[in-house]
């Protein structure tokens, strides 16, 4: 599906002095100007590198010290409990750290995703109570626990909450809670992390900042998606530089597991270390990824690495059956039509039902839920698009809902399996309320080749670190020419471009989109730009997000083996052939047939009728066109014959009788012709009575007088041929593709 540009609109342009004076080059110039960083006091909390927040700005930080302090003192058992995903794990790995410091007595626990679910369990905590527990810390959970919090205070147990999810009406009624956005607290960065939020508790309780767990919030933060702007994109920032200066022994472990090498950057994060956390919780218990964390010994961390690698290779083969399974449900959802998809299995695994509905989304580009199919109930993940809330489309069925959380983007809900088809028709009705869905690609800046250097791309690592709410640009190129084009990888999955003969572009998974822009195409591009490192020469690249053009484009097919253009089988096109030739189905035209609608056609036959190939022509609305131009037949090579070499036949036939099969080749060689053109002589000869068949013998009527061999069908009809063969068969592809646009335009 084409995707929709649009190019973020400046609200003020960034002043060439202050552009001077915070060593602000053109191209972050352009990207600050885009995000709406322009005045003074933006630009130096944008750079300024001293930007993490003094702890004790959020509300309940003291007294949660405090709390604390007095638990270290009196050795009071504390629990901290945790969430099993990454931002969970690092949250526990930190908060332990700094309670292991202060010489508390502390041990962790997380909450198993299949048998307990997000949060506070009302079950542990009576568990933590008769092992004798007196404070609970909730690291990334909590602030929706009010059950347990007065299930712990019944059982004698403060509990302290740490958390970043959204805040209900109420809160619960806990010792301390903890939270950037605590209504009735003033902290200026509301949107940390899990892990942000535990590195704030144990920055105030060691009295200082630990680079080393610096490094794990910044492993939390990158990997929970929150927006990378103020204080969460120094601390991701800081957290990158602790860890390429110290890696902690479980990390090093796991990027050596997965054979990383070279320096951590957020990508390293969210490709590599994050999902290898999360691997675990989506299939089992968390433990062991955050025991990874903490393990401090390079032997049994390496040993550790090797059984979350292991999760992690689990749940990407999880992962794939179930997305086959989903994504053929979703294609028949898309043929009949639907444009809220609701994908069910039996069995599915719960942990990764969110990953199987983003699949989904970026194929068919819909709202997805995929429900697993329990005995009496259906429980699952939602994915959106940017045009649909798919917190408010839930909100809107609630009633069908048993449960649902979630936002604009994603949600969870568990719902009775009667209501599970109720709910698909519900949606759907409401959807047709949207219109058209169109995938929005939001561009950045415009900007001219000429400022596309080694030393500008360079220069965005300013701009750096990049994740939500502070992506890579995405820079949009116009009026390029592709000079080169093909596909790459294994069995040409990917797309690599060379414009201009100086910009090298990369499509990841557009290997098929090699024949829709063949050489000399002219291109706008949006996409991200990057530098390639290949011998010692460094060079700019662009990673493509999409490709567009205004004209049309023609691939030239003509006189290649079919197998060149197998691939036509699969494509959405028409095929246009002569009206002698039988229809094999609904794509196939004759010449002549108006083509209007279509978008892709394929000039399979030689024209016999040109006039019937204008008329197609000029009804077609394509914007590609292969071009085959088959025939059978061709006379191209061996021309026309002579009217000298006519008269040399007469003579020939005119002294006796002539047997072809016996004398024929012999003929060939005496005019310096082809059988076949000899063959043409013949049936024009023919035609115009000079000779005739007696038997096997070819004679020559005697009695005929002077005439005309021009004026022979047969003579007309290969000089016809000729002429479309030179025109249309052997010219140059620039020729063909001016003749088509005379004809369209």
């Amino acid at each position: 599906m084409a995707k929709q540009w649009l190019l973020k609109e400046k609200s003020a342009e960034l002043d060439s002095a202050l552009a001077k004076e915070f060593k602000i080059p053109p191209l972050v110039k352009e990207i600050l100007e885009a995000r709406n960083i322009t005045t003074r006091d933006e630009l130096t909390a944008w750079f300024n590198e001293e930007a993490l927040e003094d702890p004790f700005q959020m509300y309940d930080m003291e007294k949660a010290v405090s709390r604390i302090q007095q638990a270290v003192e009196e050795m009071e058992p504390i629990i901290v409990y945790g969430d099993y995903d990454a931002d969970g794990v690092t949250s526990v790995t930190i908060l332990m750290a700094a309670l292991e410091e202060i010489g508390a007595m502390a041990a962790f626990y997380i909450p198993n995703r299949f048998t307990e679910g997000y949060g506070p369990n009302e079950e542990a905590f009576r568990s933590f109570a008769d092992d004798g527990v007196g404070l609970i810390i909730t690291v990334d959970n909590g602030v929706k626990g009010h059950h347990e919090v007065e299930v712990a205070k019944s059982l004698g147990i403060d509990v302290i909450i740490t958390d970043h999810h959204e805040i209900g009406e109420t809160l619960p009624d806990a010792y301390a809670v903890i939270h950037p956005a605590h209504p009735d607290g003033h902290y200026p960065c509301p949107h940390l992390a899990g892990a942000g939020v535990s590195l704030k508790l144990a920055t105030a309780l060691m009295g200082r900042v630990e680079p080393s767990l610096i490094g794990f919030a910044a492993i939390g933060t990158v990997s929970d998606l929150v927006p990378l702007t103020g204080e969460n994109r120094w601390l991701v920032k800081k957290g990158l530089d602790a860890l390429n200066q110290s890696l902690p022994a479980g990390v090093r472990a796991l990027l050596t597991q997965a054979s990383h090498q070279g320096e951590v950057t957020e990508e390293t994060i969210g490709f590599i270390i994050g999902p290898r956390l999360n691997a675990v919780g989506r299939l089992e218990d968390a433990r062991p990824a955050a025991e990874l964390l903490m393990e401090q010994d390079p032997e049994y961390a390496a040993e550790l690495a090797k059984s979350v690698d292991a999760y992690n290779i689990k749940r990407k083969a999880v992962v794939q059956d179930m997305t086959e399974a989903a994504l053929a449900q979703a294609a028949d959802k898309v043929a009949q039509g639907l444009n809220f998809l609701i994908i069910t299995g039996e069995n599915w695994n719960e942990g990764v039902l969110g990953i199987v509905a983003s699949r989904i989304v970026e194929q068919y580009y819909r709202p997805t839920i995929v429900l697993n199919l329990g005995f009496d109930y259906a429980k699952g993940s939602a994915r959106s698009i940017v045009q649909v809330s798919m917190f408010d489309y839930l909100t809107a069925n609630e009633a069908l809902l048993s449960k649902f959380g979630g936002h604009h983007m994603a949600a969870g809900l568990t719902m009775p399996l009667e209501n599970v088809e109720k709910l698909e028709q519900a949606l759907n009705d409401l959807i047709e309320e949207e219109g058209e869905l169109q995938p929005v690609l939001e561009v950045d800046a415009e900007v001219d080749m000429s400022h596309v250097t080694v030393d500008a791309i360079r220069q965005l690592d300013k701009l750096r670190p990049f994740g939500t709410g502070n992506p890579q640009p995405v820079f949009k190129l116009n009026d390029l020419t592709i000079t080169q084009n093909k596909a790459i990888g294994q069995q040409g999955a990917h797309m690599k471009m060379m414009l201009n003969d100086s910009l090298t572009a990369l499509k990841w998974s557009g290997g098929q989109l090699v024949h829709d822009y063949p050489a000399e195409t002219v291109v706008d591009v949006c996409g991200k730009f990057q530098l390639n490192e290949w011998n010692g020469h460094v060079t700019p690249q662009m990673i493509l997000e999409d490709v567009r053009t205004d004209s049309v484009r023609y691939i030239d097919y003509r006189n290649q083996h079919a197998s060149r253009f197998a691939f036509l089988k699969d494509e959405d096109v028409i095929y246009l052939i002569n009206p002698d030739r039988p229809r094999q189905n609904e794509h196939y035209f004759y010449y002549g047939d108006n083509l209007s609608g279509h978008d892709k056609i394929v000039l399979r036959d030689l024209p016999e009728d040109l006039t019937a190939f204008s008329e197609s022509m000029k009804s077609s609305t394509a914007k590609q066109i292969y071009v085959i131009f088959h025939s059978a037949v061709q006379v191209y090579f061996d021309g026309m014959p002579s009217l000298d070499k006519f008269r040399q036949l007469y003579k020939i036939l005119f002294k006796e009788p002539v047997n072809l099969v016996q004398q024929g080749l012999s003929i060939c060689q005496t005019l310096g012709v082809s059988p076949d053109a000899l063959k043409f002589m013949i049936e024009v000869l023919k035609e115009r009575g000079l000779v005739h068949d007696e038997g096997s013998l070819l004679v020559v009527n005697k009695e005929a007088g002077k005439v005309d061999m021009q004026a022979s069908p047969v003579y007309a009809a290969r000089h016809a041929q000729l002429e479309r063969e030179q025109q249309l068969l052997y010219s140059s592809f620039d020729s063909i593709k001016n003749l088509i646009n005379d004809k369209m335009f």
